[in-house]
């Protein structure tokens, strides 16, 4: 039975973020195909041995330049020797940084590229030193997955072209979420957006702009479901906060369906995204939605009026204005989306095509956290 380590993803089931999302929705699908997935994760988030097939193992962690997972990546390749796997899938560019090393130990390797980082500030130097060495690498990689069209062009323009393939991020099924009793909703309708309070989600241009929409429209609220990363970033936000604007804090994923299901509107007014899984999951419920106008968005190849300059608040407010006035015509055809079945039979066709000239390798046992 062929063997797939995956790295890079903190944890599953329902660990905040996109590499995260992608994983638990992704692997039990490979697991159940037949292949042995063992997914490496930080050991605080790791709660379980198994998850829907998927052999789940913690790793140790370090709070070194800004990321803990430097100590993380290190005990992966320590893992990769002991389990000598097949292929290992590393869930995101940070992940990367590491490809060298599983490339001396022979193992074939698949990169998810699922977002560029490195383009935001609060990385720094080092930071972002660390993410375009990873990049550097990807040229070695067996075979890099892009989520979305624009980071294969982001590739192709670093001359990293002939093993990129592009696989989205797919719709949920309704029945991967609850309905229960976590989000007490509120009576009025009410707009929602999905996602950690950071500057690359444009927290705040997004509540400048529905407080200017809410002196045009009265009686709607903004939900904002999303843990906190950056402190100083939330102090900043506290003087724009109304009592109209609610921040529900870190919601479990699976917890959102009641969300999404009552939402008048979904908005996304990042700055900066890969293939957003909540923009997917909005869609997933039918939710109408508005949506920035950056090229990862874009490829999501929604009409015009879906989009908005996420860089104006008033802009932001226009938008919003419009869709709620006629939430109909900011539904998307689920029909133009991937299910995660697609991804996953996508996903194996890429093992397979790594593993032709690959050795076969006897895996041990994994210890378990």
């Amino acid at each position: 039975m062929p063997t797939i380590l995956v790295v890079g993803a903190r944890g599953i089931p329902d660990c905040e973020g996109g590499a995260e999302k992608n994983a638990e929705r992704l692997f039990p699908l490979i697991a159940a195909q037949g292949l042995r997935v063992v997914l490496m994760g930080l050991r605080r988030n790791i709660h379980q041995a198994e998850y829907r097939g998927v052999e789940l193992v913690g790793a140790p962690e370090s709070r070194i330049f800004k990321t803990d997972k430097l100590l993380y990546y290190f005990s992966a390749v320590l893992a990769a020797v002991r389990l000598r796997p097949d292929i290992v899938h590393l869930q995101g560019l940070g992940s990367a940084i590491m490809l060298w090393a599983y490339k001396l130990l022979g193992i074939r390797t698949v990169v998810r590229y699922g977002s560029a980082d490195y383009i935001l500030d609060k990385w720094g130097f080092l930071g972002k030193l660390g993410f375009l060495a990873a990049e550097y690498q990807l040229r070695f990689a067996d075979a890099v997955i892009a989520v979305a069209p624009s980071l294969a062009d982001r590739l192709r323009e670093r001359g990293i072209v002939g093993n990129v393939h592009v696989i989205a991020n797919a719709l949920d099924d309704r029945a991967d979420f609850t309905e229960d009793d976590a989000v007490r909703l509120p009576s009025e309708p009410f707009i929602l957006a999905v996602g950690r309070l950071t500057v690359q989600k444009n927290v705040d241009r997004l509540i400048r702009g529905f407080n200017l929409m809410a002196e045009r429209v009265p009686g709607v609220r903004l939900l904002i479901a999303g843990g906190v990363d950056d402190e100083a970033y939330v102090d900043q936000l506290k003087p724009l906060l109304g009592d109209r604007v609610v921040l529900l804090g870190k919601l479990p994923r699976s917890s959102l369906g009641a969300l999404y299901k009552a939402a008048t509107l979904y908005v996304n007014a990042s700055v900066h995204e890969g293939s957003s899984n909540a923009v997917l999951e909005a869609i997933s419920w039918g939710c109408p939605l508005q949506l920035s106008g950056i090229r990862e968005n874009r490829d999501f190849g929604l009409p015009d009026h879906f989009y908005f300059d996420q860089d104006d608040p008033a802009a932001i407010a226009k938008a919003l204005e419009a869709a709620l006035r006629r939430p109909e015509h900011h539904v998307a055809d689920l029909s133009r989306f991937m299910t995660w079945t697609a991804v996953a039979e996508q996903t194996r066709a890429i093992y397979d095509e790594a593993m032709k000239h690959s050795r076969p390798r006897r895996a041990p046992a994994m210890r378990h956290a």
